[in-house]
């Protein structure tokens, strides 16, 4: 029997596993690239390491790719082989990927709730549930864990900082946003490469439109990402939407190329279809793009993913962005064939996922090609009684208001000030501030008002 650093008991009688064990958990706390290398360090000091199987099993499928289902299964298989010596917690994170293959996500996210209530130290079991709510749009639910678990930590917990950034997040999208930043500042002091503390106190800034506030912050912290996953670039994501925020638009395309989507980047090299980058370039994009920027052939090489990953169903809000992308690309085809699959599925789909296409990421899907096509009437038709439920794709408040912003020109574009009139309603009320301050949506307020 081994232990994590908060005194969390896990099942293995080797210490090299257990070291690499512990070494892989911190690098996925820390947004490093080495987290599998260290499960498969693990597995192979003890192939019977069933905590091990299970979270890398968990790894693989957060990736939001079905491809990689197939070695989760495996490793759910080896963790249920060797799950009569294991501990109660250790069996809930195995019966947790378990569900999670059958397509019950949020009955994974149940066995970490119950988990973290048990063990409120579990920090594993915390992230996991903030990351499938996230993707679910449940930012209530996500912060609730968080702050139920709160009342156990403090500065002499090892990773506590950790903890107040998961935590700062959660209060983020809740709408708590003084105390998410308060909290995120403090996981800052304590460790400044953290970069879900930096990315959870840039989006407190972007809700308040202290756009100049969030250059400065991001600005101040980059040098700490050494070494940090795919997460960076979507920290130079928002470091962009600062500037077209601010209408520095040129600057922001200067940072995409560098910084968002780099060819020659190693992280792009070593995963090139990862669906967080699919989300971030075609939001960037399509947000420039509304603003009268010529973005040129930006739109081919993330189109190349975006249709190879039509059939791929494990994330609504990665399946609406490929529509962006297909249709950003001109190709027309492939955007209607993605749409037809995502239907299909959402009619067949018995596990979480299926709703939530319905719900939400159709919706998304139809109006992005239907905007495309200047089939404004199209887009809001469809798209104004289906704004409110979009959080069901997931996403952040940041992420999905990019879908407010076509129905906002599209109304626009059809002098339709009542529409308009609703919408910068709805922006207020989420939480966005200063919106006459902003690109996004300055015209809109002038021209509403007038």
């Amino acid at each position: 029997m081994a232990e994590d650093e908060r005194g969390l008991a896990f099942t293995t009688n080797s210490d090299a596993a257990a070291d690499a064990f512990n070494a892989a958990v911190h690098s996925f706390f820390t947004w490093r690239t080495d987290v599998m290398g260290g499960l498969n360090a693990a597995l192979a000091a003890d192939p019977e390491f069933a905590l091990a199987h299970a979270i890398k099993g968990l790894m693989l499928f957060s990736l939001r790719q079905p491809a990689a289902h197939g070695a989760a299964a495996k490793n759910l298989e080896a963790a249920q082989a060797a799950q009569n010596r294991c501990t109660a917690r250790e069996k809930s994170y195995i019966a947790a990927l378990d569900v999670s293959l059958q397509g019950d996500v949020l009955g994974a996210v149940g066995i970490y709730e119950q988990i973290v209530a048990e063990h409120p130290l579990d920090l594993l079991a915390i992230r996991f549930a903030q990351l499938e709510l996230f993707w679910l749009g449940e930012a209530k639910w996500a912060r609730d864990i968080s702050e139920r678990a709160a009342s156990a930590w403090s500065d002499a917990v090892p990773g506590f900082g950790t903890f107040q950034a998961v935590r700062s997040f959660g209060l983020e999208e809740a709408g708590q946003l003084e105390e998410a930043e308060k909290a995120g500042r403090q996981a800052i002091d304590i460790d400044p490469g953290d970069c879900w503390a930096a990315h959870s106190v840039a989006h407190v800034m972007e809700m308040q439109g202290r756009l100049s506030d969030g250059v400065a912050w991001l600005d101040g912290l980059q040098d700490h990402w050494v070494g940090a996953n795919h997460i960076v670039h979507h920290l130079w994501w928002h470091r962009c939407l600062f500037e077209a925020e601010r209408g520095n638009l040129d600057e922001a395309l200067i940072l995409y190329d560098q910084y968002v989507r780099n060819p020659a980047s190693p992280l792009v090299q070593a995963m090139p279809d990862f669906y967080l980058d699919i989300q971030n370039c075609a939001a960037l994009l399509l947000r420039l793009e509304l603003r009268g920027l010529d973005v040129e052939e930006r739109w081919t090489d993330i189109a190349d993913i975006a249709e190879a990953r039509i059939g791929n169903h494990a994330s609504p809000f990665t399946s609406a962005h490929a529509a962006i992308t297909l249709m950003g690309a001109g190709r027309a085809g492939k955007a209607e064939e993605l749409l037809r699959q995502m239907r299909a599925f959402a009619s067949e789909d018995a596990g979480t996922l299926g709703q939530r296409y319905a719900a939400a990421a159709i919706p998304a899907a139809e109006a992005a090609i239907a905007h495309r096509k200047g089939d404004h009437d199209a887009v809001v038709a469809g798209l104004m009684g289906q704004r409110r439920s979009l959080w069901q794709m997931g996403g952040s408040h940041a992420q999905r208001d990019l879908f407010f912003q076509v129905l906002a020109d599209s109304a626009s574009r059809l002098g339709r000030k009542d529409v308009l009139r609703l919408l910068l309603d709805d922006a207020r009320t989420i939480g966005f501030s200063g919106l006459e301050a902003r690109t996004s949506y300055a015209e809109a307020v002038q021209f509403a008002a007038s």
